[in-house]
């Protein structure tokens, strides 16, 4: 039993250094706080020339954020929706000296691209988005996840161009029950399918009159691999989130909710879409 044990988490190191470390970006430069926002980012220039909107590690509430916006990204960029370019980003002492409060974890955080003429939504903006058709798939994903994305406009930004615009997906810490989730939670409310709808999904109600755009993400999630699930929700830094009976709640919740996420979907289609 414990060799056996052993080997599982031999397996584990190997893939954790294969899929996350060799991808790891280095923060060398501070730039600047962002002055809006719960989770209090900064803006670091990264080893590869980019800037990035910089979420931290100080605390386990904090760690469990990061789990968070770890798994959703990698789960939404499987999927293919518009989720801002994210990555795993290591910050050492040259950094987090810098950085206020002093209570930042060395080690991994996650960042997402900086876009410099990112906009909150509204009307005007949405109108010149040339991937409106990939909002209905947002809609659905964060009923998948349990994000509260819904009632929050600052949680989806749109790229303001000189001939189009784009929009993105950010801030999926509150995926899961954000901080407060454990497996018991997850594991007791997996099929609870509540209906969100807010301000941020109500601005775009006039672009989303396409039923089919709504099942077309509906079948990508009822068919995606639990295999894949599992791989993306293993490959978290355990720096955020080490224990397995957490991340096995996680998948089994995914796995359970991906079966049910039509029902809330179809409840919106009628009550808020008039379809």
């Amino acid at each position: 039993m414990f060799l056996k044990v052993w080997v599982y988490l031999a397996q584990l190191s190997i893939f954790f250094l294969m899929e996350v470390k060799i991808t790891m970006l280095k923060a060398i430069k501070y730039i600047k706080p962002i002055k809006t926002g719960r989770s209090l980012p900064h803006i670091l220039e990264c080893n590869d020339g980019k800037q990035y909107v910089v979420k931290f590690d100080y605390n386990e509430r904090a760690s469990k954020r990061l789990a968070h916006e770890f798994i959703a990204y990698k789960l939404a960029k499987y999927l293919g929706l518009p989720i801002a370019e994210g990555q795993i980003i290591y910050l050492g002492t040259e950094v987090t000296e810098i950085i206020k409060p002093d209570n930042i974890n060395l080690g991994p955080h996650f960042g997402c691209v900086y876009y410099k003429n990112a906009q909150s939504t509204n009307k005007e903006l949405i109108q010149k988005c040339i991937n409106l058709n990939e909002m209905p798939g947002v809609i659905v994903f964060d009923h998948w996840v349990h994000n509260d994305r819904a009632g929050y406009n600052d949680n989806l930004i749109i790229d303001e161009g000189e001939q189009y615009n784009k929009l993105y997906m950010i801030d999926q810490g509150g995926s899961f029950y954000s901080s407060k989730r454990n497996s018991k939670t997850l594991r007791e409310s997996a099929e609870d399918m509540e209906v969100y709808w807010g301000e941020l999904y109500q601005v775009f109600k006039p672009f989303l009159q396409e039923k089919n755009l709504f099942y077309k993400y509906i079948k990508a999630i009822e068919e995606f691999p639990d295999k894949e699930i599992k791989k993306i929700v293993y490959s978290t830094p355990p720096e955020w989130e080490s224990d397995h009976n957490e991340l096995d709640a996680i998948v089994d919740y995914l796995i359970i909710r991906k079966k049910k996420v039509k029902e809330p979907i179809r409840k919106i289609l009628k009550m808020h879409l008039n379809q």
